[in-house]
């Protein structure tokens, strides 16, 4: 039989230069086993794309999701304060541009990039005009959306004060004019299910009054960070708010990045798609087969993954046992389009 050809829709890269505190807040201690370069080089090592002999999934394209970057206080020349976040498209140009190699350049297929979603909607239009330039006409094209990791923000006024305000429905309705997407990063599991439930909203104010063929597409990763170990009443919250972005034309859910989440106890390929299948039961009957994509969340998946350097494979190998439970009455082409 033919291996299965995917598209990963999650994976991040930083080269040496980025591979510290300096330039990402969260590679703390000095030690984490992400604290060093990861290049496609490494993806292809890791999901198995080199030396094996009968691969039954071959890679045939990646998406770059941003890495949250460090960026200084917004002040002054944007160019300036998010100098680290334009430096990350300028890398992603050194890619696609063939500088890592010819096969890395054809390889990644979409980028989504930060941008400054927070900020006042002539910050963020400076800022596309910036990323345009960095990005430079081979580039450019590959940019398929922007994300601002909203599950930083922990505290819940905080949040909801962003989310509802004017200038960040403005700015999501920019990217949507612009043929955009947005990358939705929610945790209920660190952050709460109110994260949820005000993007839920907001997502609803970005289409009110928009024309179909400008409104947004969204995309929601990790299935919003769930709270594996419950199922009652912030599971039926969690089922709500998922239920309600679903509802929003253009908008998609990412099946990765469960590893993070899970009880730590559970390891087994078996024993993890067997927990999630509460979870995946809802969002495959909100989203159909058509509007849910496999994403590897690599190498974030190393860290909390069942099989340390390997988690890629483990996770490839928990979306096949998903993929083929007959419980989820998935046909050969439902599985194709996973």
């Amino acid at each position: 039989m033919a291996p299965q050809g995917i598209i990963d829709s999650h994976v991040h890269l930083w080269p040496k230069e980025t591979s510290s505190e300096d330039s990402h807040a969260w590679m703390t201690p000095a030690d984490m086993p992400l604290a060093k370069p990861h290049l496609l080089n490494d993806y292809y090592q890791a999901s198995k794309q080199e030396g094996a002999s009968d691969p039954d999934v071959v890679v045939n394209g990646v998406v770059y999701i941003e890495t949250d970057v460090r960026y200084d206080r917004p002040n002054g020349d944007i160019s300036t304060w998010a100098k680290g976040t334009l430096d990350e498209i300028l890398f992603l140009r050194d890619i696609v541009e063939g500088r890592y190699g010819e096969r890395d350049g054809g390889v990644l297929l979409g980028l989504v990039p930060w941008a400054p979603m927070d900020q006042p909607t002539s910050v963020l239009t400076e800022y596309l005009v910036l990323a345009k330039d960095m990005a430079g006409p081979q580039a450019w094209p590959r940019v398929k959306g922007f994300r601002f990791l909203l599950q930083a923000i922990v505290e819940q006024p905080k949040f909801e004060k962003l989310t509802s305000s004017t200038d960040f429905i403005a700015n999501l309705k920019l990217l949507g004019k612009r043929g955009f997407s947005f990358d939705v990063g929610v945790d209920q599991h660190s952050g709460g299910v109110w994260q949820l439930e005000a993007m839920a909203k907001a997502m609803e104010m970005a289409h009110e009054g928009v024309p179909e063929k400008e409104k947004l597409c969204f995309i929601i990763n990790h299935l919003c960070k769930p709270d594996f170990s419950d199922r009652g009443h912030q599971f039926d919250r969690w089922c709500d708010a998922v239920r309600s972005m679903s509802k929003c034309s253009k908008t998609y859910m990412k099946l990765s990045g469960a590893f993070s989440e899970l009880p730590s106890e559970i390891r087994s390929t078996n024993a993890i798609a067997a927990h999630l299948k509460p979870w995946l039961t809802h969002v495959l009957e909100c989203f159909g087969s058509g509007r849910v994509m496999f994403g590897s969340d690599w190498p974030v998946c190393n860290v909390n993954g069942p099989a340390g350097e390997s988690s890629w494979i483990a996770w490839k190998d928990v979306v096949d046992s998903i993929l083929h439970d007959q419980a989820y009455g998935l046909s050969d082409s439902d599985q194709a389009k996973d």
